[in-house]
């Protein structure tokens, strides 16, 4: 998905050149038209320069006379040119290229002869990225933002440990395991347990992680997301190929809530088996939350989708245990 979003943000990039070229040219023909002198100088420089560029390549070892009279030359061009506009009222820059990002110069890379993204490209592929990702409140919900205080300190049951050290434990390990994207070895995650013991939380921190890498994230709730695929099924097949094309090529897909979906024959199963069998295929992310128990998951789901999702040879089985941490905060 990231190389989609990269392909439609360098086509914006081409067109707001051309949209510059094109704004240039006109204000070439408008001053040309007004000013003579200058639509002359521009001629001279152009002239000047091809002169340079040949005797660079015709007489690399004993032309440097000849090029520094032609640099002298247009030199004084160019500085005649800036009074001409300043004579006028005209900016000095009015017949050069308008750039909005100066460092790429509207290319969306720079460096040379290494190329590298340029922080305006970066920031674009973000704000897709964020646009997808249908997260809200990440400035609050993320690793920065958490509050181990907000567990309980007393042990839990058959542990050494209190939830608090235990979802410490575990924020430290979802902390190493984004840090290391995409290059995971297991690249399914299915966080278990009962309501509020901070599931969403942890998924929305890991969201925004991967998303500030410059990765894209899909983060939906299952009863949306089985909703729109069916309801779309129906009604547009080229709707439902377009979202079933976003699930596929995302980098990360965030499922929650799974268990939470409306049942409807077979569509919700097979729904849920294509996107889990693709991701998988493609050894792409793929990240879950639910309140069901593992057996529960299995008398709900086919073998064909549980074998896949408890397969720990590529899944993360992470179960959530302690206090619902929302009763304790009231």
């Amino acid at each position: 998905m990231s190389e989609v979003f990269l392909r439609e943000i360098l086509q914006e990039y081409d067109a707001i050149q051309r949209e510059e070229s094109r704004s240039l040219h006109q204000r070439r023909q408008e001053i040309f038209n007004k000013i003579p002198e200058l639509a002359k100088i521009d001629r001279d420089m152009v002239e000047l320069m091809a002169r340079q560029s040949r005797e660079i390549i015709l007489n690399p070892n004993d032309s440097s006379t000849v090029i520094d009279q032609l640099q002298k030359e247009i030199a004084q061009l160019k500085t005649r040119k800036i009074e001409l506009l300043d004579e006028n009222g005209y900016p000095r820059d009015y017949l050069e290229m308008r750039y909005r990002c100066s460092q790429c110069e509207d290319t969306g890379y720079v460096g040379y002869p290494i190329k590298e993204k340029c922080g305006c490209l970066i920031q674009r592929l973000l704000e897709k990225s964020y646009q997808l990702s249908n997260i809200q409140d990440l400035d609050f919900e993320n690793f920065s933002t958490f509050d181990p205080m907000v567990f309980s300190d007393e042990l839990l049951e058959n542990s050494k440990l209190s939830q608090r050290q235990y979802m410490v434990q575990l924020r430290d390990r979802l902390i190493d395991y984004v840090s290391k994207f995409p290059d995971n070895h297991r690249k399914t995650i299915l966080f278990t347990g009962k309501t509020g013991l901070g599931k969403t939380f942890l998924l929305n921190c890991m969201a925004k992680s991967i998303m500030d890498q410059g990765y894209t994230v899909i983060r939906i709730s299952a009863y949306k997301l089985f909703d729109q695929l069916f309801y779309s099924s129906i009604s547009d097949k080229n709707n439902y190929e377009g979202l079933q094309r976003q699930l596929f090529e995302v980098d990360a897909l965030i499922i929650d809530d799974l268990g939470t979906e409306t049942r409807r024959n077979n569509y919700t199963s097979e729904d849920l088996f294509n996107i889990i069998n693709e991701r998988t295929l493609q050894r792409s992310h793929t990240f879950l939350s639910t309140n069901l128990s593992l057996s529960d998951l299995r008398q709900r789901y086919s073998d064909r989708i549980t074998s896949r999702l408890f397969d720990v040879s590529n899944t993360m089985l992470v179960r959530f245990r302690g206090s619902d941490i929302r009763l304790r905060q009231k």
